[in-house]
């Protein structure tokens, strides 16, 4: 009887644990695509998560970003198995992400939506300050990410 608790919980257990994927797409023929998250800040190139994914931020790592794709444009993400999984791109021209390269991303694992900005005025698209940030989201459980550049 011990056997048979024992497994059954093992089994919960693996079903519930959380895991999301982070790829890349690089179609501009130079550059590192790479990200770090809340709780790993070493950029890191693509990989699988386990547990929630908080505060994620990619970016095209060409010589002109910074550790954290500061001076280069980015997506931000967070993937949960709550239904929060969100993303956007982020270009601030007047601030610390610009707008070097085409970007976007799309959810994987679940959902295959996104947003994609091919040029530097794409506003309904990316966000350009703090009050307007188009956002995408994603409400399956280990949901991943596919950012693309160029």
């Amino acid at each position: 009887m011990f056997a048979i608790i024992a497994t059954a919980v093992a089994l919960a257990s693996f079903v519930a644990a959380e895991s999301h994927q982070v790829t890349f797409t690089n179609n501009c023929g130079y550059g590192t695509p790479l990200f770090l998250y809340q709780g790993d800040s070493t950029p890191q190139g693509g990989t699988t998560i386990q547990g929630e994914l908080n505060g994620g931020i990619a970016w095209l790592e060409n010589g002109s970003c910074t550790t954290d794709g500061v001076n280069c444009g980015a997506v931000e993400f967070t993937l949960q198995n709550t239904g929060y999984s969100q993303a956007d791109i982020t270009l601030e021209p007047e601030g610390n992400h610009n707008y070097l390269y085409p970007i976007g991303f799309n959810f994987i694992n679940g959902c295959s939506n996104g947003l994609f900005c091919d040029n530097p005025n794409c506003i309904t698209v990316a966000s350009f300050s703090p009050t307007q940030v188009p956002l995408a989201d994603c409400q399956a459980d280990n949901c991943g990410i596919n950012v693309i550049f160029c």
